[in-house]
Protein backbone atom coordinates (compact mmCIF):
# COMPACT_ATOMS: atom_id res chain seq x y z
CA UNK A 1 0.00 0.00 0.00
CA UNK A 2 2.77 2.70 0.69
CA UNK A 3 4.05 2.18 -2.94
CA UNK A 4 0.95 2.41 -4.46
CA UNK A 5 0.26 5.54 -2.67
CA UNK A 6 3.78 7.11 -3.66
CA UNK A 7 3.35 6.41 -7.22
CA UNK A 8 -0.25 7.84 -6.63
CA UNK A 9 1.49 11.33 -5.24
CA UNK A 10 4.56 10.71 -8.30
CA UNK A 11 1.23 10.94 -10.86
CA UNK A 12 -0.24 13.98 -9.18
CA UNK A 13 3.16 15.49 -9.22
CA UNK A 14 3.71 14.71 -13.24
CA UNK A 15 0.14 15.56 -13.68
CA UNK A 16 0.76 19.36 -13.45
CA UNK A 17 2.51 19.75 -16.65
CA UNK A 18 -0.98 18.98 -18.16
CA UNK A 19 -2.13 22.24 -16.37
CA UNK A 20 0.94 24.04 -17.47
CA UNK A 21 0.20 23.23 -20.95
CA UNK A 22 -3.48 25.60 -20.74
CA UNK A 23 -0.91 28.47 -20.93
CA UNK A 24 2.17 29.67 -22.60
CA UNK A 25 5.45 27.56 -21.27
CA UNK A 26 8.39 28.52 -20.97
CA UNK A 27 10.77 26.26 -23.61
CA UNK A 28 12.10 22.97 -22.09
CA UNK A 29 15.08 20.99 -22.93
CA UNK A 30 14.76 17.91 -22.14
CA UNK A 31 12.98 15.06 -19.86
CA UNK A 32 15.38 12.08 -18.68
CA UNK A 33 13.26 8.81 -19.08
CA UNK A 34 15.07 5.65 -18.95
CA UNK A 35 18.73 5.47 -17.85
CA UNK A 36 21.72 2.76 -16.44
CA UNK A 37 22.58 4.54 -13.33
CA UNK A 38 23.67 0.96 -11.26
CA UNK A 39 22.54 -2.85 -11.65
CA UNK A 40 19.24 -2.00 -10.04
CA UNK A 41 18.10 0.06 -13.02
CA UNK A 42 17.99 -3.70 -15.27
CA UNK A 43 14.72 -4.30 -13.03
CA UNK A 44 12.99 -1.84 -15.01
CA UNK A 45 13.11 -3.86 -18.35
CA UNK A 46 11.95 -6.64 -19.33
CA UNK A 47 13.75 -9.28 -22.11
CA UNK A 48 12.66 -11.84 -24.32
CA UNK A 49 13.22 -13.73 -27.64
CA UNK A 50 11.87 -16.65 -29.97
CA UNK A 51 14.16 -18.97 -27.55
CA UNK A 52 10.67 -18.29 -24.76
CA UNK A 53 8.57 -19.92 -26.96
CA UNK A 54 10.77 -22.87 -27.83
CA UNK A 55 13.05 -20.88 -30.45
CA UNK A 56 16.70 -21.01 -30.43
CA UNK A 57 18.08 -17.39 -30.13
CA UNK A 58 19.07 -16.18 -27.19
CA UNK A 59 19.75 -12.32 -25.84
CA UNK A 60 20.64 -10.81 -22.27
CA UNK A 61 20.68 -7.27 -20.79
CA UNK A 62 23.42 -6.24 -18.67
CA UNK A 63 24.95 -3.62 -16.59
CA UNK A 64 27.90 -2.72 -17.48
CA UNK A 65 30.13 -0.40 -14.57
CA UNK A 66 31.10 2.71 -17.00
CA UNK A 67 27.31 3.74 -16.52
CA UNK A 68 25.45 1.51 -19.41
CA UNK A 69 23.01 -1.42 -20.22
CA UNK A 70 24.23 -3.92 -22.70
CA UNK A 71 21.62 -5.56 -25.02
CA UNK A 72 23.24 -8.54 -26.69
CA UNK A 73 22.69 -12.08 -28.00
CA UNK A 74 22.56 -14.17 -31.16
CA UNK A 75 19.57 -14.33 -33.49
CA UNK A 76 18.97 -17.65 -34.86
CA UNK A 77 16.56 -17.89 -37.94
CA UNK A 78 16.00 -21.90 -37.77
CA UNK A 79 12.48 -22.58 -36.91
CA UNK A 80 11.17 -25.28 -35.00
CA UNK A 81 8.43 -27.59 -36.67
CA UNK A 82 6.08 -26.16 -33.92
CA UNK A 83 6.61 -22.37 -34.74
CA UNK A 84 5.73 -20.48 -38.03
CA UNK A 85 8.28 -17.53 -37.34
CA UNK A 86 11.83 -16.89 -35.76
CA UNK A 87 14.70 -14.95 -35.44
CA UNK A 88 13.84 -11.54 -33.22
CA UNK A 89 15.00 -10.36 -29.38
CA UNK A 90 13.73 -7.10 -27.86
CA UNK A 91 13.87 -5.30 -24.69
CA UNK A 92 11.25 -3.19 -22.91
CA UNK A 93 10.72 -0.68 -20.27
CA UNK A 94 8.47 -1.94 -17.60
CA UNK A 95 4.89 -0.40 -16.66
CA UNK A 96 5.79 2.11 -13.80
CA UNK A 97 3.09 0.63 -11.46
CA UNK A 98 -0.59 1.67 -11.27
CA UNK A 99 -1.86 4.48 -8.97
CA UNK A 100 -5.51 6.16 -8.14
CA UNK A 101 -5.44 7.59 -11.66
CA UNK A 102 -4.13 3.99 -13.72
CA UNK A 103 -0.95 3.19 -15.01
CA UNK A 104 2.16 5.73 -14.47
CA UNK A 105 2.44 6.88 -18.19
CA UNK A 106 4.97 9.80 -19.29
CA UNK A 107 3.82 13.21 -20.33
CA UNK A 108 5.91 14.39 -23.81
CA UNK A 109 3.87 15.77 -25.17
CA UNK A 110 5.85 19.37 -24.90
CA UNK A 111 8.77 17.24 -26.46
CA UNK A 112 9.76 16.90 -30.44
CA UNK A 113 12.17 14.31 -30.23
CA UNK A 114 12.63 10.63 -28.57
CA UNK A 115 16.68 10.85 -27.99
CA UNK A 116 18.53 7.77 -27.80
CA UNK A 117 22.14 7.93 -26.11
CA UNK A 118 23.44 4.53 -27.70
CA UNK A 119 26.29 2.58 -29.04
CA UNK A 120 25.41 -0.51 -31.61
CA UNK A 121 26.75 -2.73 -33.90
CA UNK A 122 25.75 -2.77 -38.02
CA UNK A 123 22.58 -4.41 -37.61
CA UNK A 124 19.24 -2.98 -37.65
CA UNK A 125 16.90 -2.56 -34.84
CA UNK A 126 14.16 -0.77 -33.93
CA UNK A 127 12.56 1.76 -31.25
CA UNK A 128 9.18 0.76 -30.15
CA UNK A 129 7.13 3.00 -27.88
CA UNK A 130 3.63 2.03 -26.73
CA UNK A 131 1.49 4.34 -24.94
CA UNK A 132 -2.30 3.66 -23.03
CA UNK A 133 -4.57 3.01 -25.71
CA UNK A 134 -7.14 1.15 -26.28
CA UNK A 135 -5.57 -1.73 -28.32
CA UNK A 136 -2.35 -2.95 -25.71
CA UNK A 137 -0.57 -4.97 -28.97
CA UNK A 138 -0.68 -1.47 -30.71
CA UNK A 139 3.02 -0.11 -30.97
CA UNK A 140 4.79 2.61 -32.49
CA UNK A 141 7.60 1.84 -34.01
CA UNK A 142 10.90 3.43 -35.57
CA UNK A 143 14.01 2.80 -37.10
CA UNK A 144 16.86 3.55 -35.14
CA UNK A 145 19.52 4.90 -37.43
CA UNK A 146 23.14 4.41 -36.19
CA UNK A 147 25.28 6.56 -38.05
CA UNK A 148 28.67 5.45 -36.44
CA UNK A 149 28.53 1.88 -35.70
CA UNK A 150 31.32 1.14 -32.97
CA UNK A 151 31.10 4.99 -31.58
CA UNK A 152 28.47 6.56 -29.04
CA UNK A 153 25.50 8.99 -30.33
CA UNK A 154 23.09 10.47 -29.29
CA UNK A 155 19.68 9.65 -31.72
CA UNK A 156 17.19 12.29 -32.39
CA UNK A 157 13.71 10.61 -33.31
CA UNK A 158 10.68 12.97 -33.86
CA UNK A 159 7.71 11.81 -32.46
CA UNK A 160 5.82 12.42 -35.48
CA UNK A 161 7.80 10.32 -37.33
CA UNK A 162 6.76 6.84 -35.09
CA UNK A 163 4.36 4.45 -37.37
CA UNK A 164 1.92 2.69 -35.42
CA UNK A 165 1.91 -1.03 -35.63
CA UNK A 166 0.30 -4.05 -34.42
CA UNK A 167 2.44 -7.59 -34.28
CA UNK A 168 4.42 -6.16 -36.83
CA UNK A 169 2.18 -4.66 -39.20
CA UNK A 170 1.59 -1.28 -40.17
CA UNK A 171 -1.86 -0.17 -39.59
CA UNK A 172 -4.16 1.81 -42.04
CA UNK A 173 -5.35 4.29 -41.13
CA UNK A 174 -2.82 6.03 -39.06
CA UNK A 175 -3.42 7.39 -35.71
CA UNK A 176 -1.46 10.07 -34.11
CA UNK A 177 0.47 9.19 -30.90
CA UNK A 178 -1.33 9.70 -27.50
CA UNK A 179 2.00 11.40 -26.32
CA UNK A 180 0.47 12.12 -23.08
CA UNK A 181 0.19 8.51 -21.77
CA UNK A 182 3.39 6.80 -23.36
CA UNK A 183 3.58 3.55 -21.27
CA UNK A 184 6.70 2.03 -22.44
CA UNK A 185 9.48 2.32 -24.27
CA UNK A 186 11.71 -0.54 -26.16
CA UNK A 187 14.27 -1.62 -28.59
CA UNK A 188 14.16 -4.99 -30.67
CA UNK A 189 15.65 -6.73 -33.58
CA UNK A 190 14.43 -8.96 -36.25
CA UNK A 191 15.15 -11.52 -39.17
CA UNK A 192 19.27 -10.68 -38.71
CA UNK A 193 21.56 -13.99 -37.98
CA UNK A 194 24.32 -14.00 -36.09
CA UNK A 195 25.32 -11.51 -32.92
CA UNK A 196 23.66 -8.23 -31.75
CA UNK A 197 25.10 -5.52 -29.35
CA UNK A 198 23.25 -2.48 -28.98
CA UNK A 199 24.26 -0.57 -25.60
CA UNK A 200 22.11 2.24 -24.39
CA UNK A 201 23.15 5.12 -21.57
CA UNK A 202 19.85 6.87 -21.01
CA UNK A 203 16.12 7.69 -22.92
CA UNK A 204 14.75 11.11 -23.10
CA UNK A 205 12.13 13.14 -24.39
CA UNK A 206 13.67 16.36 -25.92
CA UNK A 207 13.60 19.60 -27.67
CA UNK A 208 17.17 20.87 -29.84
CA UNK A 209 18.63 24.47 -29.20
CA UNK A 210 16.96 25.58 -32.49
CA UNK A 211 13.56 23.92 -31.65
CA UNK A 212 11.10 26.78 -31.65
CA UNK A 213 7.77 25.99 -29.25
CA UNK A 214 7.31 22.80 -27.35
CA UNK A 215 3.71 21.97 -27.86
CA UNK A 216 2.35 18.86 -29.45
CA UNK A 217 0.38 21.18 -31.63
CA UNK A 218 3.59 23.31 -32.78
CA UNK A 219 5.77 20.30 -33.63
Amino acid sequence: MPGFLKRSFDAIKEGGTKILKANPTPWTKEQLLLQFNNVGDLKNWAIGCDKDIGGFSNARLEYIEEGFGRFHGNISLDVPKEMTRSGYAGIRSRVRGSSLFGARCWDTSLFRYLAIKARGDYKKYFVNIQTDGPIPTDLFQHRLFLRKPGEWETILIPFKDFILTNHGIVQDPQMEMYREKVKTIGFSILGQPGPFCLEIEWIKAMNTDSTEGNLKQNL
